[in-house]
């Protein structure tokens, strides 16, 4: 009798669940101003979509897509099958010169991993940017500053495109790291015997300088007395340097600086009242741990660890940043800073913080200004620098129940494309590459899991990806840029030779001497 009373009620429960279901709006109803929803019958019968994007199979697209052989097998058999019918070098040379330029144009056209710019027919923008970087890292020293927020926080995503570019170019260390690490970084280790104040242009962790002096890292530590600072490069690769400068402006004493690697031991000094100063060290051997005493009343803005040439790279995550703090550092350090390091690459990666935001479309266009005065000011104050803007990856709210894009995200991307474009700069759909709306849900869900559980951050093998992903953005143009390059020379080569056969034909064609003659004669 108790198992049929339990049913009944089972059953009394359910039935009035689903009479519930059936009368409540979709839209729920507000009480003391709670909305109250509930599922509909559909959406109870309706088995939930278990289906999720192979994120380990759309990378493997997305890598493909990035290489010229990614034709279909059928156009590939084809073209194979035409080659071996071709009766000449000059025909077979012509359907693989055909690809490789269909390729391109289809890239630069369509595949989402590629650059939007300002005029989408000239990638010149990326491939003279690839020119300089290799020009400037086989002289000296060129330098990449990759500003973004809790994205890239303690070197992530930005220390393997570091590892990349130094693959590419050349180079060692770290680029600047800020002399007070407040954030845990997974390619340098800090500490420090006595405290000292540090001060942050903007994000959450804020405690603002009563001036504008930030530096280029957006953040500066001041010192009034003394202290030693500990650094050891965890990185893992390239984690050497055997160059080092401290970047800072000088007060009322001074600063004093002694600097003990192994054994070796360097003093440099500089006096009061100094803005903007660099102290530097040379060393004879390369190192990747050092310590500095420093005594005096100072604002230091970093240290810059490197070789003596190729790449650097720095981290400069603000975390609760939305990117739109440049226009409050000092012109004046931001541009010694960087001119100083011969910054030649700008990476702004922003656009996750204001998503939640831009509800309205007047909220949307102060976004569209605040960016682009921030875009205005860089290219300002480093006329010699290239800008690429990175758009926010997807990020999942829960809405009804359901984890899905957030509503505005799609916003924020056209807005900061649109922005990019208006200023004459790059733009990189980070949203797009990973995937488009809802692909966090599946980068969170892979294993392992390239994502973290609050569907917005990248997890490290997850910032491992996408950075390698852009850097293979970059190869393209590059590969493209050398294509161009061999075929300028061919048809030059090919100039000279009908010149050269011009000439050999001329020479065997008889001439009548007495035609010649009377001719001379007139």
């Amino acid at each position: 009798m108790r198992r049929h009373i339990e049913l009944l009620f089972f059953v009394a429960v359910i039935a009035v669940l689903a009479v519930v279901c059936f009368f409540m709006p979709k839209d729920g109803i507000s009480v003391a101003g709670t909305t109250l929803r509930f599922p509909s019958i559909t959406e109870v019968l309706t088995p939930a979509d278990k289906s999720r994007m192979s994120i380990e199979g759309l990378l493997s697209d997305r890598e493909n897509s990035m290489k010229i052989q990614a034709l279909p097998d059928s156009v590939i058999e084809a073209r194979r099958k035409l080659m071996q019918a071709a009766d000449s070098m000059r025909v077979r040379d012509s359907l693989l010169l055909a690809d490789t330029i269909n390729f391109y144009k289809t890239f630069f056209a369509e595949n989402p991993s590629r650059f939007y710019l300002p005029d989408s027919s000239d990638v010149s923008y990326i491939t003279d940017l690839i020119t300089t970087l290799r020009r400037e890292a086989r002289k000296g020293l060129v330098h990449i500053a990759h500003y973004g927020d809790s994205q890239i926080e303690g070197d992530r995503i930005t220390s393997s495109i570091r590892y990349g570019l130094q693959d590419k170019f050349g180079g060692e260390g770290l680029g600047i790291i800020p002399t007070l690490q407040m954030i845990p970084s997974i390619t340098v280790q800090e500490s420090i015997s006595d405290s000292i104040s540090r001060y942050l242009v903007d994000g959450t962790l804020v405690q603002k300088a009563s001036h504008k002096r930030y530096g280029a890292l957006g953040q500066l530590s001041e010192i009034n007395g003394k202290t030693t600072i500990t650094i050891n490069s965890l990185a893992v690769k390239n984690k050497k340097f055997n160059k080092i400068r401290l970047f800072y402006s000088t007060r009322k004493k001074g600063l004093k600086a002694t600097l003990t690697a192994g054994d070796l031991t360097y003093e440099a000094e500089d006096e009061a009242g100094k803005k903007y100063g660099m102290m530097e060290w040379d060393l004879p051997t390369k190192i990747s741990t050092f310590k500095i005493r420093l005594e005096g009343d100072a604002e230091l803005y970093g240290f810059c660890l490197t070789g003596d040439k190729g790449v650097a790279v720095t981290n400069i995550g603000l975390r609760g940043s939305s990117g739109t703090f440049f226009t409050r550092i000092d012109a004046k350090s931001f541009k010694y800073m960087h001119n100083a390091l011969n910054t030649r690459l700008v990476i702004m990666e922003f656009g996750g913080n204001a998503t939640p935001y831009l509800s309205t479309d007047k909220k949307i266009e102060g976004y569209y200004s605040s960016m682009d005065a921030q875009i205005k000011f860089v290219k300002q104050q480093l006329p010699k620098a290239k800008i690429i803007l990175i758009g926010p990856a997807d990020m999942a709210e829960t809405v009804d129940g359901k984890l899905q894009t957030y509503r505005n995200l799609e916003k924020t991307v056209d807005l900061m494309q649109r922005v990019a474009k208006d200023n004459g700069v790059a733009f990189w759909n980070m949203y797009g590459v990973m995937g488009g709306k809802n692909s966090i849900i599946s980068w969170v869900s892979n294993k392992p899991a390239l994502a973290a559980s609050d569907y917005i951050h990248f997890s490290r093998k997850g910032a491992e990806k996408i950075a390698h992903l852009f850097l293979e953005s970059l190869n393209v143009y590059d590969s493209y840029s050398l294509f161009q390059s061999s075929l300028d020379r061919r048809k030059k080569e090919q100039s000279r030779n009908r010149k050269k056969k011009l000439k050999e034909m001329s020479a065997k064609i008889p001439v009548d001497k007495t035609f010649a003659d009377s001719i001379s004669k007139r």
